[in-house]
Formats: structure tokens, C-alpha cells, sequence
């Protein structure tokens, strides 16, 4: 890790006192427009960061961990910030913040907890650039999911995406798809790319030939492409869709034009969320520990703010939940 400069350091380079540097970073009392600028140069050459942690600390006692989800409307991070939250309990703030799929907003998010006093930072999906986890481990201990860096500072939760595609898309050809279509993500996530590769691999495996469709993450990507194929006269048997948000949306649009589920295709989503049992009908799924997850990271990010590990990997294993959306067809 990079050693931090103080405001000593300024000072000294500057030939000011210390109060001088205090006033010119908070935007207080009188110094010359020449000395400032010399100054804020010299912040920004030496890469300095105000310390609020400390003065955080102080006053509450806490220290304060951010969490940057891409959509907090989606279930999965819904669950994860449960689990976050219970394992850091009573004695550290969590700072919840949404980016909206957005990398400009994310960035800054992140900066704002660097420049605020957090004592961690949990990054909570795949979207996130990888200068900016370089840039923001110098400064503050980093949980990523999905993603592995060789960084210092850095730990990372895992699920095994390639296995979990892979495992559901030959449910799906043992119980009798041969025309599976997968409607996965954009071609920048990590996540979406291991899904569509484990389901290219069980494909080829069985000799069939793979049909992706790129959709977005949500129910309404999932109904709008699904209704799209299904005008398209595309013969059609198996369907499975990159997480359950865009199965469920994929689900409604096949029902809406009379498709008969499982007995005319076959549906089967990723992560299990709640909801997936109560659909009708209900969803096959690959279920990954969602709470666990968050669980993990808090404590994984705990240890590294406490120096007691400098980075980490771990890595889940899905499960394949079958439900009746996937079930081999008999007719009577």
C-alpha cells in the first residue's frame, strides 16, 4: 500500500505553516491567489487525501463502510445489502449507494467515500472500471464481486458463473431442448460473459447449436426480446435468460402469446431470487448464496481495514434449483 502524505508534508514543501494548508484545502481565511494555486499543485502531485476518518472516528466512534450496487431496485442487491449489513452489526455505518448502471456516476460515488472518511469500500458488481479499483486500493481496503485483481488491498467474492450456466443449460437438453435460446447480458460484463460462455460450452458438448441474444438486466429487456423472437417465428424449445429479472419479463411475454410452459418451452433464469418460487409457473433457477455473499464481504472487508489480511478470494458454488417452469413434459 502507498504511503499516505500529510498535511505536514504540504506544509513543509510549501514553506506554510500547517493552518496555512488547513485554510487554502477548506476554503477558508485570507491566502494569496500566488500561494493557493502553489499550493492545491502540490496536493495534487503528492496525491493527497484528506484524512476525515480520523475525525470521523472521534466523534461517533464508528467507522463507515460504502456499498456501490449498479440497481438497488433488482432483489439480488436487495439481498446482498441485508447480508452486508448484519455482518458488520451495530458498530460500523454502512453507506448504501446506487450508481444506476452508470461508470461515470460509479466513480464518483466511490471517490466520495475515499474523500469522506470511509474505512472500506464494497463494490458490489462487475461493472466497475478497473483503473478505478487500481486507484481507489491505493487509498482504502476494497471488496469486488465478480472480478479478480492482483492487487494489494484488494479481496474478492467470486461465484462460479461458468459452472452454473453451464450445469443449468444441460438441465435444460436432458430434459428435451435441442433450440435453446440464451438471452444474456451486454458483452462488457464479466458476469454475462462466463454465463454465456458455460452455456456455449454445454451446447457445443451436446453437438447443439448456441442462439445468444443480447438483452439488458431487467424484466422489461426480457419481455420486449422475448416477444421479439417469438414474432420472428423462431423455433424456439429452451429459454434461458442471464438472471431471473430478465426470465421473469421473458416469462410473461411467452405466456401472453399462448405458449404453454414447460409443455412448449422450457424456461430456467440465474440467482434464484425470492420471487422465483411464487411465479407461475415456478422458476428453475441457479441459486447462489446471495446474503451469504454479503456476509462474506463485510467480513473479508473487515479484516483488511483491521490489517489483519491484505487481500482475499473467495469463491461460491452454485446450486441448480429445479421448479416446474423446466420440467420434462409428460403428456397424459
Amino acid at each position: 500500500r502507498m504511503q499516505m502524505s500529510t498535511m505536514h508534508d504540504i506544509a513543509k514543501l510549501s514553506n506554510v505553516s500547517v493552518s496555512t494548508v488547513s485554510r487554502v484545502l477548506n476554503g477558508k481565511g485570507r491566502v494569496s491567489e500566488k500561494k493557493k494555486a502553489e499550493i492545491l499543485k502540490i496536493v495534487k502531485d503528492m496525491h493527497y487525501v484528506p484524512d476525515y476518518h480520523a475525525k470521523c472516528m472521534t466523534k461517533s466512534g464508528m467507522i463507515s463502510v460504502g456499498l456501490v450496487v449498479s440497481d438497488i431496485s433488482n432483489p439480488f442487491f436487495s439481498e446482498l445489502t441485508r447480508g452486508v449489513e448484519f455482518a458488520l452489526g451495530d458498530s460500523t455505518l454502512l453507506i448504501l449507494m446506487d450508481s444506476f448502471r452508470n461508470v461515470e456516476r460509479e466513480k464518483k460515488l466511490v471517490l466520495a467515500l475515499r474523500d469522506n472518511g470511509a474505512s472500506g469500500v464494497i463494490i458490489g458488481n462487475s461493472y466497475v472500471q478497473d483503473d478505478l479499483v487500481e486507484e481507489i486500493s491505493k487509498f482504502l481496503p476494497t471488496v469486488v464481486f465478480d472480478k479478480e485483481y492482483d492487487l494489494e488491498n484488494v479481496g474478492t467474492i467470486m461465484l462460479d458463473n461458468f459452472y452454473g450456466a453451464y450445469m443449468v443449460t444441460k438441465h435444460l437438453i436432458e430434459n428435451g431442448c435441442s433450440n435453446i435460446f440464451h438471452l444474456g447480458g451486454t458483452q462488457d460484463l464479466y458476469v454475462s460473459n462466463q454465463r454465456k460462455a458455460g452455456y456455449k460450452k454445454a451446447m457445443n458438448d451436446f453437438n447443439l447449436e448456441p442462439h445468444v441474444v443480447i438483452t439488458g438486466y431487467d424484466d422489461l429487456s426480457g419481455y420486449n426480446m422475448m416477444k421479439k423472437l417469438l414474432s420472428s417465428k423462431e423455433k424456439i424449445d429452451g429459454v434461458f435468460c442471464m438472471n431471473d429479472l430478465v426470465a421473469i419479463g421473458a416469462l410473461k411475454a411467452a405466456k401472453e402469446s399462448g405458449i404453454l410452459i414447460p409443455k412448449d418451452v422450457k424456461f430456467a433464469g440465474f440467482d434464484d431470487i425470492e420471487i422465483c418460487k411464487l411465479l407461475e409457473p415456478p422458476l428453475t433457477s441457479v441459486h447462489q448464496p446471495i446474503e451469504e455473499m454479503g456476509k462474506v464481504a463485510a467480513k473479508m472487508l473487515i479484516e483488511m481495514v483491521d490489517k489483519k489480511a491484505n487481500s482475499k478470494k473467495y469463491v461460491f458454488s452454485p446450486n441448480l434449483v429445479i421448479r416446474e417452469s423446466s420440467w420434462k413434459y409428460k403428456s397424459l
